[in-house]
């Protein structure tokens, strides 16, 4: 069981990590994303913030959750089509393309309401309090990379080893990832440079939902390449299981989500 529990957090998390990087946000996971919201909440409550600022911020927050919960369905569907093609025994680019475009308008809607929060929360801070924020971002992010370091030195290749696949299985895993972090690597460099023109228009006085649409528009091709590229290495990894292994793995990605969705309604 714990073989596939790590399989499921390196290599099967199908639908979470496409549907971010699908459309209208970088390279990151889902998970990352909320990570990210959880790190502007630890900021914002070790702030000098009056009373009125966390009133009006704690309404920020709320609307958040409300925006989240009006795609809950669309999510699904989504997720739904895209583990279909994914789990297939043929790779069908036409029909990966077809699912992430035809889903456009969905996903550009909610990283627009997602970064019109981030806005309002913004303007509701002080020039003082705005330079402690980035300040104690630029702090964590330094944090992340350290850590990260350190655990590459700890050793790189053990977490392959943590599946315990078959020898063919690893050998195969590993030149799956070799070839996809190669081809990824123009890709991530122009989403890099998406993400933070993106955070420096969030903080500026020019944000309107149309200049966002202007820039994301900019890097549409990129924001498929990366989807279409995960997706296939989730693809390539998934068709190097077993029929034993693909059912223990579809388990507990179901555990999982259920067990998130327990996690989500007690918060």
């Amino acid at each position: 069981m714990t073989t596939f529990k790590t399989l499921i957090k390196t290599t099967l998390t199908l639908i979470a990590l496409c549907l971010s990087l699908a459309i209208a946000a970088p390279a990151k996971a889902q998970k990352g994303h909320h990570q990210k919201h959880d790190a502007m909440r630890q900021i914002l409550s070790e702030s000098s913030l009056t009373d009125t600022q966390k009133q009006d911020i704690r309404q920020v927050f709320k609307q958040s959750r409300e925006d989240r919960n009006m795609f809950k369905t669309d999510d699904k569907a989504l997720r739904t089509e895209m583990r279909s093609i994914i789990e297939s025994t043929e790779w069908d680019l036409t029909a990966i393309e077809s699912a992430i475009t035809l889903h456009q308008d969905l996903i550009q809607e909610k990283t627009l309401q997602r970064a019109s929060n981030k806005h309002r929360v913004w303007n509701l801070l002080t020039d003082t309090q705005q330079a402690e924020f980035i300040a104690q971002l630029q702090t964590r992010k330094d944090k992340r990379e350290e850590m990260s370091t350190g655990e590459k030195r700890k050793g790189k290749g053990n977490r392959l080893k943590r599946l315990e696949l078959t020898t063919e299985q690893l050998a195969a895993v590993k030149t799956i990832k070799t070839e996809a972090k190669a081809s990824s690597a123009e890709i991530k460099t122009s989403l890099r440079s998406y993400k933070q023109t993106e955070h420096a228009l969030i903080h500026s006085s020019n944000f309107n939902a149309q200049a966002w649409q202007t820039l994301n528009a900019q890097y549409q091709t990129n924001f498929l390449a990366m989807a279409v590229l995960k997706a296939k290495t989730k693809y390539d990894i998934w068709n190097l299981l077993t029929a034993e292994q693909k059912t223990v793995a579809k388990e507990k990605v179901k555990g999982k989500h259920g067990k998130n969705s327990k996690k989500r309604q007690l918060q």
